[in-house]
């Protein structure tokens, strides 16, 4: 998909991007723990799409000041709306791409990128992130690689779902990267684990409202007919379609600013 087509996607999704995604609480209360010790977090959310991740880190980080960053003007939108609902104001958005957004030196204690860090251009990321950073600051970046893809219910039994998404990353290569940034050094690697639950309609519904952007690697015809294919696969693997279960697993890289 090419960078007009991403951005298109996603502002046609902006407007049911919350419902459709899967928003995960292990992620915030690990940054919670993480950061128990900061006075106040000083942060930024990168790629923060229409703030689902955004509200959990209001509500488990009293002492958050967040700059909301995503090169989507419709997802900020709804970001701003969604959390202005929820009484939160202590936050100002920025439309920039992740490899060239530009913040006070030093202004950041911490920086997060929820399921998104496959946008974008790694090593351009970590520049434009730790220049922001105070020493000692860190990076969460919280994903799924192409392995862990692999192995969900999409990668199991969606035609060509693992083939077509080649945008994901694995632990390794993030792992290089980060050893070749002179800027910053691996923390430490956490991963996730999720047992999901769903009717066959509802994972067919996913598919049609964008669950992934990777459906709209396929063209039409082709992601109608793996749709079909799709729900011939899950009804010949479980016999109960009203309760098709899972386990997805993702994958949190914690990086410290030198």
């Amino acid at each position: 998909m090419s960078l007009t087509g991403q951005r298109e996607h996603f502002s046609n999704l902006a407007s049911e991007y919350r419902r459709v995604r899967t928003t995960d609480i292990d992620p915030i209360v690990f940054i919670k723990q993480a950061t128990k010790d900061y006075d106040r977090v000083k942060a930024a959310d990168i790629g923060c799409g229409a703030g689902r991740y955004d509200l959990l880190l209001f509500e488990y980080l009293s002492n958050l000041d967040l700059t909301c960053i995503d090169a989507n003007e419709a997802m900020l939108e709804q970001l701003s709306v969604y959390l202005r609902e929820h009484g939160i104001s202590n936050f100002r958005t920025m439309k920039a791409d992740a490899g060239s957004f530009s913040l006070e030196s030093a202004s950041l204690n911490c920086a997060f990128t929820f399921n998104a860090i496959h946008h974008f251009n790694f090593a351009g990321f970590l520049n434009s992130v730790s220049a922001a950073l105070e020493p000692n600051g860190r990076i969460f970046i919280y994903t799924r690689t192409r392995s862990q893809n692999a192995r969900n219910i999409w990668g199991r039994y969606f035609p060509k779902f693992s083939e077509t998404e080649t945008r994901l990353f694995e632990l390794e290569e993030m792992k290089a990267w980060v050893t070749d940034c002179t800027f910053v050094e691996l923390e430490t690697v956490q991963e996730f684990k999720y047992k999901r639950q769903a009717a066959l309609s509802e994972l067919v519904d996913k598919v049609k409202a964008g669950h992934y952007s990777t459906f709209a690697l396929y063209d039409e015809d082709a992601l109608a007919t793996s749709t079909q294919v799709f729900h011939e696969n899950i009804r010949g693997a479980f016999p109960d379609t009203e309760r098709v279960v899972w386990e997805d697993e993702n994958t949190m890289l914690v990086l410290r600013r030198n």
